[in-house]
């Protein structure tokens, strides 16, 4: 029977050092267990309804009714976040906002969260763990179809001028219409995916994910074709913990089904699979509780 106790749902919109704002969503629940605090970072053409519907179904209900409390970032300018933002690129939201997430979840918990992010929305975690975040305020970071290493055509040289192009005339890209998402992106935001795409010509990223000493969980969908297993195996591969688990969600894995780039999060089988399986890492890397 599905766990349905009631949810303590608050919002509330956080300022970077910049001034620039952006919302959060806190979703809390009673639980037996007091687990440590999860952030939860969403990735391109969605926004924090990814994470919890309308209906309040979603990883995150699951895991606030398993005992985590949790908090759900959502970007500069999408969505029902505050409007008034000059540039709502990722690399501000990088630099600004995670680090204000980090210390609004640290006034209220002791202990270090474990922060969760899905396809863009990993890379973004991932990079605010190795160059924005105190290490000791984090307690483990999951990966979910997150790489920028393989595929991303439409991000890289020569069809990225196609793609700045356009965005450039409209201001946004346009991902309703083109079938990519339901949230339409800033131009700023596309600009900064461009770019770092590109960037995998060289060291790329790798250089700051190398620094990365926390436990890493990293799933990569079989049917996957946005955010291929390969790309995603190289991004996990280039971090530098000791403790990392990477899992190919598929048929030949014993899983139900060959996951694709929603379906790992927001698909039926994996309520029943893929979530209880995240729900274990964090348990099995559960930070101890403070003492004082």
């Amino acid at each position: 029977m599905a766990d349905v106790r009631p949810l303590s749902v608050s919002e509330e919109v956080l300022t970077g050092d910049d001034d620039g704002a952006f919302r959060i969503l806190r979703v809390d629940a009673s639980a037996e267990r007091h687990g440590a605090p999860v952030v939860l970072v969403h990735g391109m053409f969605t926004d924090r309804r990814f994470w919890l519907s309308e209906r309040e179904v979603g990883l995150a209900a699951y895991l606030a009714r398993a005992g985590h409390p949790v908090t759900i970032v959502q970007r500069r300018g999408l969505s029902d976040s505050p409007r008034c933002i000059p540039r709502r690129g990722l690399a501000e939201h990088l630099s600004q906002d995670l680090p204000a997430v980090a210390r609004r979840v640290a006034r209220s918990h002791e202990r270090p969260a474990f922060w969760i992010g899905h396809s863009f929305g990993g890379v973004l975690a991932a990079r605010a763990i190795a160059t924005q975040l105190a290490g000791e305020a984090v307690a483990g970071l999951v990966l979910l179809a997150s790489q920028y290493q393989v595929g991303k055509r439409m991000l890289d040289r020569p069809a990225n001028l196609a793609t700045k192009a356009l965005t450039r005339v409209l201001g946004h890209l346009p991902a309703r219409a083109a079938g990519l998402g339901p949230v339409d992106e800033p131009a700023a935001a596309v600009f900064d995916a461009c770019d770092w795409v590109e960037s995998r010509r060289g060291a790329g990223l790798d250089t700051e994910l190398a620094a990365i000493r926390t436990p890493v969980l990293a799933i990569s969908g079989a049917a996957d074709r946005v955010d291929p297993s390969a790309g995603c195996r190289r991004f996990i591969e280039a971090i530098g913990s000791s403790d990392k688990t990477f899992w190919l969600a598929g048929r030949a894995e014993g899983f139900e089904i060959d996951y694709d780039h929603p379906g790992i999060v927001v698909s039926k089988p994996a309520r029943r699979e893929i979530w209880p399986r995240i729900a274990a890492w964090l348990a099995e890397h559960e930070p101890p509780e403070s003492s004082t």
